[in-house]
């Protein structure tokens, strides 16, 4: 990567524009009134029907459902239901603010998983988005729509989010195409999400529940899409960080729609989690303007960049 170099900015646009369209469907599940495993259902046929026949048509190569694939696929599956249930069992604010750790294990894990290391800065920076839905999270404390069981289910899902994005980073590394992977994923997730809705009993969503489910799976749902094409041009830890803005929108969003609480301490969390983002990505600017550098350096003993391997 070089430091100007237009994959990374699109990959870093495609990020936000996902964080933005992600954020809205914490809204959307609290507004369905379904249990969690069918509009988990639902939302993954819908999705893989419509991303299935765009692939069909633009002739897209599809994955083989084996390795990262199919643990993404997986995870992916036990993370919706895990969010879906979270959501509806707690406040919007807590299963964020749990989802907003997700940088910090990122950081942890990235290096073994998809072979990136991440830079010291990079993880302080991480916490510092952590501290700010900290805040947001903290004043939504008395929020009657809170339980501990949601609590605790919220950071169930953290941990399979994280293990579904690093998979998929592994797999878009290893040439699996945007298109057809994400379409995988939700297919393979249906093997986890589908007995779960059969043994909780079936159930067909009514027109208005339809069309909700279809809005969640077409547009927070593409917000997949967006960072699955990304994963080639951005590093997992800097755009596990832009996610950590889900929370700050959705807490604005569950405002608007819902009636949850928002002041002063919001406005300075998610004032904090800008700043961390920003932050990351100065950092990774940065290191790549180093890697560049020492690409163009000649060595202590002659050898030319060619000879570098450059």
């Amino acid at each position: 990567m070089t430091p100007h170099d237009p994959r990374a900015a699109a990959g870093l646009t495609a990020v936000v524009s996902a964080v933005v369209v992600s954020s809205w469907g914490f809204i959307i599940v609290k507004l369905i009134d379904l249990p969690a495993a069918v509009i988990s259902f639902w939302r993954l046929v819908a999705g893989a029907t419509v991303l299935s026949a765009v692939a069909l048509a633009l002739r897209t190569p599809w994955p083989r459902l084996r390795g990262a694939v199919l643990v993404a696929g997986l995870a992916f599956g036990v993370h919706q239901l895990l969010f879906v249930v979270a959501t509806k069992a707690t406040s919007v604010a807590i299963v964020t603010l749990v989802g907003a750790l997700q940088p910090l294990l990122v950081s942890l894990a990235s290096r073994r998983v998809v072979g990136e290391r991440v830079p010291l800065p990079l993880v302080g920076f991480s916490a510092l988005a952590l501290a700010g839905v900290g805040i947001v999270v903290h004043a939504n404390l008395g929020d009657p729509s809170r339980s501990l069981a949601g609590d605790l289910l919220a950071v169930a899902n953290v941990l399979m989010f994280t293990a579904y994005f690093l998979f998929a980073k592994r797999a878009r590394q290893e040439g699996a195409a945007t298109l057809t992977f994400t379409a995988s994923v939700f297919a393979v997730a249906l093997i986890v999400v589908a007995p779960v809705m059969v043994l909780g009993g079936a159930a067909l969503p009514s027109g208005g529940q339809a069309g909700m489910i279809l809005l969640l799976a077409m547009a927070p749902g593409n917000g997949h899409l967006l960072i699955n094409w990304a994963h080639r041009r951005v590093s997992a830890a800097l755009s596990s960080l832009a996610l950590a803005a889900i929370p700050l929108l959705s807490s604005v969003w569950g405002r608007l729609v819902l009636g949850e609480p928002y002041g002063w301490r919001h406005a300075a969390g998610m004032l904090l989690t800008i700043v961390a983002i920003e932050g990351g990505r100065r950092v990774e600017r940065a290191r790549a303007v180093g890697e560049a550098a020492a690409v163009r350096a000649p060595r202590a003993d002659g050898a030319d960049e060619k000879g570098l391997g450059g």
